[in-house]
């Protein structure tokens, strides 16, 4: 077990951090293509291992950091090594590319990130997608930078997963769909199940399977958006940020009937949706969302998975790679995209 004093080296962790709070979204910088020249910090960062009480620590320690540090000025993105960006193509549909010599099979993983849908792309993201491409052998990753508050309100968003979709099936040919898996965290999980949805409900072609990074599944009130108020040390009362868009919905859905599915997806009736991967945190307000979704899936005979992870708070993966948690997730992600 290493000793937290002694692990200067994991500085780069918190650049991470400060990416997903501090820095929105750089899509749109002018530059078409760039070449890679780092190196990814969710698949280069050292694991630690922790006792139960000293990962609790740390997780407290780390987000109380977080949440104290000022905002960073958004930065262009540098392509991790193997990966190559294109800002070009499909810029029409706010929507970037990201392609790897290196792929192992024809899966495309379409992400729709989170960010309460009051905060865009960020590097941070960008990076983590990478990751996860890598892991299941893919080498096509499209990322959305979909529409959000105050700027947009609901349903903007799902109008451009809509639209980015129907262009990526374009681009990929007729029954290529079976290819995709729509990926999307908080927000974009959200997102992901009411695109789902809408395809499903207008006859389109649904995508091979939709993963689900701490499923925002009902806009209302669950349960453990009181019990896991403060446990949640990334999306509880002490992000002041988002925790008033996601618990009080003050932002995108502030209009929006909140029973409707294409808003709280588990007032829909799942029949006809792809197989799903659930990844939860066990101490976040969104806890009791991935059951439900669970629940509904099951009900309607879709194939599910739910894992998950006891003492993790909010969007885990993206804010403590280091962790054998945030790493357990790569091999329960290869197993269920691989298996299809």
């Amino acid at each position: 077990m290493l000793d937290l004093k002694k692990r200067k080296g994991q500085i780069a962790v918190l650049t991470c951090l400060g990416m997903l709070w501090g820095i929105g979204s750089v899509f749109g910088t002018g530059v078409p293509v760039a070449q890679a020249s780092y190196h990814n910090p969710y698949t280069e960062t050292p694991e630690i291992r922790l006792s139960q009480q000293e990962e609790a620590a740390y997780l407290d320690k780390k987000t109380k950091a977080l949440f104290n540090t000022p905002a960073k000025k958004p930065v262009p993105y540098v392509v991790p090594k193997g990966w190559q960006q294109d800002l070009e193509t499909f810029k029409n549909v706010r929507m970037e590319k990201y392609t790897s010599s290196s792929k192992k099979n024809n899966k495309v993983l379409m992400i729709l990130p989170g960010g309460g849908y009051i905060q865009g792309n960020h590097n941070g993201h960008r990076d983590w997608a990478l990751a996860r491409a890598e892991a299941v052998g893919s080498g096509e990753v499209y990322m959305l930078d979909y529409r959000f508050y105050p700027e947009a309100q609901y349903p903007n968003a799902l109008h451009d997963a809509v639209a980015a979709y129907q262009v990526l099936l374009q681009d990929r040919e007729k029954g290529k769909a079976k290819d995709i898996v729509v990926v999307g965290d908080s927000a974009g999980s959200n997102l992901t199940l009411a695109l789902a949805l809408y395809l499903r409900d207008h006859k389109m072609a649904m995508p091979n399977s939709l993963v689900l990074y701490s499923a925002w599944g009902d806009v209302e009130q669950l349960p453990s958006r009181s019990t896991n108020k403060n446990r949640d040390v990334v999306l509880g009362p002490r992000n002041t940020k988002m925790y008033p868009a996601v618990a009080y919905n003050k932002g995108y859905f502030r209009n929006a009937n909140l029973q409707d599915p294409y808003v709280s997806p588990v007032y829909a009736d799942f029949t006809g949706l792809p197989p799903m991967l659930l990844l939860t945190g066990g101490n976040e307000l969104f806890v009791d969302d991935s059951l439900l979704v669970a629940q509904r899936a099951k009900e309607a005979g879709v194939k599910v998975e739910n894992h998950i992870y006891p003492g993790m708070s909010h969007d885990w993966p993206l804010l403590f790679p280091e962790l054998p948690a945030s790493r357990d997730t790569y091999r329960v992600l290869a197993k269920f995209v691989n298996a299809r």
